[in-house]
């Protein structure tokens, strides 16, 4: 086809392989869209923005994103005024938001002043709500889903988790979001505007770096914790993310270890993604925790990335009666579940608790294609927990870990069934979150415990310091973003 318009936008080739255009004239059917994208991956065109060029190629729908596959292009004229940038303002409905987006594809839009409802990802990508909904945050499965705007930062190609300091902006969630324009760009399953300047960007009211109180002698606290991607400095590593240098290495330890005292120094803390007991034991021995005696427990798994389940416990409070790497012979599980039996000090007598510590399978193949497994693995674990209240019907345990799945699903009501209370209960919805993806708060991480353990809960609480944050600054050794989840931390009394 051959068809002209005024190029809106060009951007590096390495990031995006070619140019938007938009025609002035309009033909009156609000459904279609007036503006394209045009493939240039070799950069044939130099052209620049403001130019009316006409340009030839096959329409192609490349991942869902109309575009035309440059052949030729001419330019016709230079200097013209742009189109107005269409003010978005997107239908709360998910289905009528997609076909109000669909509508503008390509185009120049703009979204003048809203609320981030997570951070600037590893990708470059933010969610916003427009400050008008009056809505703070967007949850799993919300009814308000299509409110969702997401802004880029002018590359589809960009992971910047091994280089944080190359954010071209930082964002967290509660910021305001001013002065944004762009096109209006389709990729990897969302609708996406690429400004063509640095927004601006009002720091919100979250707190930067909040601290839990430390338990007393009268009761316990324990701790699911997924602590992302915790690899040594040593040979073999997976392929992604690269090999951390030693001093990397020793970053993320710290402030791992600085992490674990702003939860108030919890008595037994699970972990999720770790390598193998030497990282655990290079948390312990960081100077933050020096004086708790925390003490790794870990057995390797056969996952294939290398990571495990483990656990830190204060030696000061808590002695290992027992641990088992319980492996079905079904092949659900690579990693965990980590049963463990403990005995607690505390003021009022020793308190024998045995947790069970997962990493369930990921959500990377889709909810539908992988809840089935998750329902197999807490079976397994409810029969584990049958074992140990058969030779102790009285028995305190908590099953607990990165499930990888939401509040309520079919896996989550396995344990429900089989009489465990989750610690979530007892907090209002709005708290129930423990990571962000694609502007949706959800939870991922979860906590079930026995009837007699759920009516010794004194306060749950998700340590803010993770999800709601930024990729971290490498010279920046607090708490903040340490991970990608939250820790979930529960006091008992």
């Amino acid at each position: 086809v051959t068809t002209a318009g005024i190029v809106t936008a060009v951007f590096d080739p390495e990031q995006i392989p070619g140019f938007f255009i938009q025609e002035t004239i309009t033909d009156d059917d609000p459904a279609t869209s007036e503006g394209l994208f045009v493939w240039d991956e070799t950069g044939m065109a130099n052209v620049a923005i403001g130019d009316r060029v006409r340009v030839s190629g096959t329409v192609k729908e490349k991942s869902g994103q109309t575009q035309i596959q440059l052949a030729a292009v001419e330019v016709l004229s230079s200097r013209q005024s742009l189109p107005a940038a269409t003010p978005l303002d997107p239908p709360a409905e998910a289905d009528a938001a997609a076909t109000y987006f669909e509508s503008l594809e390509g185009m120049l839009v703009s979204v003048d002043d809203a609320l981030a409802v997570s951070p600037i990802t590893k990708y470059g990508e933010t969610s916003l709500v427009l400050k008008k909904a009056g809505v703070e945050r967007i949850y799993k499965n919300d009814p308000q889903h299509g409110l969702l705007i997401t802004i880029d930062e002018g590359s589809w190609a960009a992971n910047y988790i091994d280089d944080p300091a190359a954010l071209p902006w930082r964002i967290a969630t509660g910021d305001t979001v001013r002065n944004v324009q762009g096109p209006l760009a389709f990729t990897f399953g969302q609708f996406k505007i690429e400004p063509l300047s640095p927004p601006e960007i009002i720091p919100g009211a979250l707190e930067r770096q909040p601290t839990l109180p430390e338990v007393g002698t009268d009761g316990f606290s324990v701790v699911t914790y997924n602590v992302e991607n915790f690899f040594d400095a040593r040979s073999p590593n997976p392929s992604n993310p690269p090999l951390p240098s030693p001093n990397e290495y020793q970053h993320k330890a710290l402030k791992i270890a600085n992490s674990i005292a702003a939860m108030g120094y919890p008595t037994i803390i699970a972990f999720e993604e770790v390598e193998n007991i030497d990282v655990l034991e290079k948390v312990a021995a960081q100077e933050p925790l020096a004086g708790y005696d925390y003490q790794a427990v870990l057995i390797e798994g056969i996952d294939s990335r290398g990571i495990d389940v483990g656990y830190l416990v204060r030696g000061d409070r808590v002695t290992v009666d027992d641990v088992q790497l319980r492996l079905d012979d079904a092949g659900y599980f690579t990693r965990g579940p980590l049963v463990m039996k403990a005995t607690i000090a505390t003021a009022g007598g020793d308190v024998t608790l045995y947790t069970i510590a997962n990493h369930f399978v990921s959500l990377g193949a889709g909810f539908d294609a992988t809840e089935p497994r998750r329902v197999k693995q807490a079976e397994w674990n409810v029969k584990l927990a049958q074992e140990i209240l058969a030779d102790d019907p009285d028995a305190r345990i908590v099953i607990l870990g990165d499930l990888n799945t939401f509040f309520d699903t079919p896996s989550i009501q396995v344990f429900r069934d089989a009489g465990f209370v989750h610690v979530f209960d007892s907090i209002p919805p709005e708290e129930r979150y423990t990571y962000i993806f694609q502007g949706e708060s959800e939870t991922l991480d979860h906590m079930l415990v026995t009837p007699n353990l759920a009516e010794m809960i004194d306060r749950v609480q998700m340590l803010r310091i993770n999800a709601d944050f930024p990729l971290a600054d490498p010279a920046d050794d607090s708490p903040t973003r340490t991970s990608d989840h939250d820790p979930v931390v529960v006091w008992f009394k």
